[in-house]
């Protein structure tokens, strides 16, 4: 008896592992199918939605860095700087059945990279230190859809919390004194 419970563990334990297995290559199938190319007319709509939609909140300067005003709710509003801000990859994602029956034909996920960034500190009313990645208040990615003729950007949670920020002049020393180095519109006080 104590040959059969184990027999039929064992059996258990084997098909979980199949079912995991199984699991698992559907996952990989789905992240095989997100590396294939994208049509260039694709590639270029979404580049140019992505291009006007991050205007709404990024300005974007002529010397490869862009800024922003990050200001969640009961927060005050802080800059944020990135170094050459770019498109990362743009991949294929799978579109469902349900996806077909709500008019949604394709769908695009745009992930987004910097060389570093930086944000203002509250506390020392100066520039924090650059860091090598992306800042996590700002959207890794967006989802961008094919949906009834058009493109739709899916905007994430974090994006509407952010604003174009300051232009060109941030980074140039045209501001002296005890408001040397801030952005405009900014003041160390009396």
């Amino acid at each position: 008896m104590r040959s059969l419970v184990l027999l039929f563990l064992l059996i258990g334990h084997a098909a979980a592992q199949s079912n995991a297995s199984k699991m698992l290559a559907g996952g990989l199938e789905a992240a095989v199918k997100s590396m294939q190319p994208v049509p260039e007319a694709d590639r270029v709509a979404i580049l140019d939605a992505t291009a006007a939609l991050l205007a709404k909140h990024v300005t974007f300067r002529p010397d490869a860095t862009a800024s922003s005003y990050y200001q969640p709710p009961g927060s005050s509003r802080r800059p944020t700087e990135w170094k050459k801000f770019v498109i990362d990859r743009i991949s294929v994602q799978p579109v469902t059945e349900a996806d077909r029956l709500n008019g949604i034909a394709k769908r695009y996920l745009v992930a987004f990279g910097c060389d570093a960034h930086r944000t203002w500190d509250t506390k020392t009313n100066a520039w924090g230190q650059w860091y090598p990645i992306n800042n996590v208040t700002f959207p890794a990615a967006i989802s961008f859809e094919w949906k009834n003729g058009a493109w739709t950007a899916a905007e994430s949670f974090q994006l509407k919390f952010f604003s174009p920020g300051p232009g060109a002049a941030i980074s140039e020393p045209s501001r002296v004194g005890k408001d040397a180095g801030l952005p405009p519109g900014m003041t160390r006080g009396k």
